[in-house]
């Protein structure tokens, strides 16, 4: 019984320090490619030419973009944010202009829209952290593109949640008088 107890515990030992050796040389390896997939993922963004899958591609490039302005931001290099920022607001209304092109309905047919809304929900307070986090004379520069964003995702929500029309509901049964005691 001894023995199968040490094989275990060589076994598990084996196992961490393995884990530990590939941990350490995917942390070390992290640095040199983080400057490459931001360069990738424009050029496939600019490439792709199907709307829709130009627009499932922009929450990972909106990502990326907003990686990029956080760590220029950290940096204190003000002057970089700002075309990354407008980078960021242009790609997203391309991508909703490819998708509105299409003629496509987005409450019947969401494939596209919905990715790009869910990315832009979720990247508004980010965005909004990255506004505040500049210089006070610099955020008015970012104001208007970041109200943009806003818009856009408004309309995003309001082309996949449309509302029924009133006139296609069914009127309300006429009220019937209480019968008097």
């Amino acid at each position: 019984m001894r023995r199968s107890g040490t094989r275990e515990l060589i076994c598990v030992r084996f196992a961490a320090g393995l884990f530990s050796a590939l941990l350490a040389a995917a942390i070390c390896a992290a640095p040199a490619l983080a400057g490459q997939p931001l360069d990738r993922l424009r050029e496939e963004f600019r490439q792709e030419t199907d709307a829709v899958r130009r627009a499932k591609l922009f929450p990972k490039l909106g990502s990326a973009l907003l990686a990029e302005m956080r760590k220029q931001e950290e940096a204190k290099q003000y002057d970089r944010v700002l075309p990354l920022f407008l980078e960021y607001h242009d790609s997203a209304e391309a991508a909703f202009s490819g998708l509105a092109a299409t003629g496509r309905d987005p409450g019947k047919k969401s494939a596209g829209f919905r990715e790009l809304e869910m990315h832009l929900r979720t990247s508004l307070h980010q965005l909004s952290d990255v506004v505040f986090g500049m210089p006070f004379d610099e955020r008015k520069t970012l104001r208007k593109p970041e109200k943009d964003i806003e818009d856009l995702d408004n309309r995003l929500v309001k082309g996949l949640f449309p509302r029924e029309p009133e006139t296609d509901k069914t009127p309300p049964s006429a009220a019937k008088p209480h019968p008097q005691d």
